[in-house]
């Protein structure tokens, strides 16, 4: 009995080291950047929006706020300080503490919120419409 645990164990840590190695081997997703925004992911993210991600429910369906989210048009941002790029993808992704803003709202992908990011801050700087 202790012997068939003892080899389950040692199998179990080798599973871990294994996929432990090969996540540290897979290269980092690149990090959010204006210049990688094209109209086909502001598209993406405009539908994801209004879709999966269901931040049209808090932040409404022109980003102009309701009782439960601040606007995402204004240039003074509440918690994506600066609303460059980055900042919104970070809020996408992390959430805000002691809010309803959760990290990855409706299941969304990290491309998925890279979209959606670009959406918010295209609608700020390139004039996209909402």
């Amino acid at each position: 009995m202790h012997v068939r645990l003892i080899a389950l164990l040692g199998l179990a840590l080798a599973l871990l080291v294994t996929a432990g190695t090969a996540a540290a081997q897979q290269p980092a997703s690149p990090e959010p950047d204006t210049l990688t925004i094209s109209p086909a992911m502001v598209g993406a993210g405009r539908a994801i929006f209004h879709g999966k991600g269901s931040c049209f429910a808090c932040h409404g369906a022109k980003l102009e706020g309701t009782q439960v989210a601040p606007t995402l048009i204004k240039k003074v941002w509440r918690d994506a300080k600066g609303g460059d790029y980055k900042a919104i993808f970070t809020i996408i992704t992390h959430g805000v503490p002691a809010t309803v803003m959760v990290a990855f709202p409706g299941g969304v992908t990290r491309p998925e919120a890279m979209s959606i990011a670009a959406y918010i801050w295209s609608i700020n700087n390139r004039k996209e419409k909402p």
